[in-house]
């Protein structure tokens, strides 16, 4: 069975009036770390999932990372007026991470972003690569404690 293209995806949930969070779930999850632009390790998981969620707020949408390797987070972005999805800046990232970006085709989802430290050397470059929706779920209330 093909799996849904995940811009469509996307675009069909972040477009519509619902604000009823969506669990996507993939087929794969690939993490790549990064240190120094020193390649650290890859991780690959199998039915790894995020939380879609639009906010209140006009033009606001947050995901919510349940498969992270240390712990789940959220970050919100603002919601493209094209309904194309190409280098969109993380908003309101949880401490220590910074210099989030989201990018999504028809073929992947891909968060990047840097865990900070003081020293820079210790910084670590993250990406999380989704991909093939597998499964697509409306969750009754929101993750974040947003109301809605």
């Amino acid at each position: 069975m093909p799996t849904l293209p995940i811009s469509t995806t996307f675009t069909d949930y972040l477009h519509q009036n619902s604000h009823t969070p969506l669990q996507i779930t993939f087929a794969t999850l690939t993490i790549r770390n990064h240190q120094n632009g020193q390649f650290l390790n890859r991780v690959q998981r199998q039915q790894s999932s995020i939380i879609l969620q639009k906010l209140p707020q006009t033009g606001l949408a947050e995901i919510t990372v349940l498969d992270n390797l240390v712990f789940s987070f959220s970050f919100q972005f603002r919601i493209p007026r094209a309904k194309e999805f190409h280098n969109i800046e993380m908003l309101s990232m949880p401490r220590p991470l910074d210099c989030g970006r989201l990018f999504v085709d028809k073929e992947k989802l891909r968060l990047s972003f840097r865990i900070d430290a003081p020293d820079p050397s210790l910084r670590v470059e993250v990406t999380h690569t989704y991909q093939g929706v597998c499964g697509l779920k409306e969750l009754c209330a929101p993750v974040s404690g947003q109301s809605v």
